[in-house]
């Protein structure tokens, strides 16, 4: 069983890549039918950057996250690193591993 699947954005992002990014992540997420939840730390109460930045030491957006059965946050990684995954073939076991940890 795969945990909650988080991504974090910024809907005020002005920066052209970063918007493109946080695209290339969902659809690779929706390609595979992967359910996940977005969360935009411009308008969220309950999240901030400091707090994403804690978990995975890095201050750059779209990050995508797992939270598994204990409520762990573990971090993946951002658009990059997800798509060297994918490119690999393994992202489903990258998210299934960090689910179960």
């Amino acid at each position: 069983m795969m945990g909650k699947v988080v991504i974090y954005t910024s809907s005020i992002s002005f920066n052209p890549k970063t918007r493109n990014h946080t695209g290339n992540l969902k659809y690779i997420l929706e390609s595979k039918g992967i359910e996940y939840e977005e969360v935009d730390l411009a308008v969220s109460s309950s999240s901030s950057m400091e707090e994403v930045a804690k978990v995975s030491g890095e201050r750059t957006l779209p990050q995508l996250h797992v939270v598994n059965s204990s409520s762990e946050n573990k971090f993946i990684g951002g658009y990059e690193a997800v798509q060297e995954m994918e490119d690999a073939g393994c992202l489903t076991e990258a998210l299934q591993a960090a689910s179960a940890a």
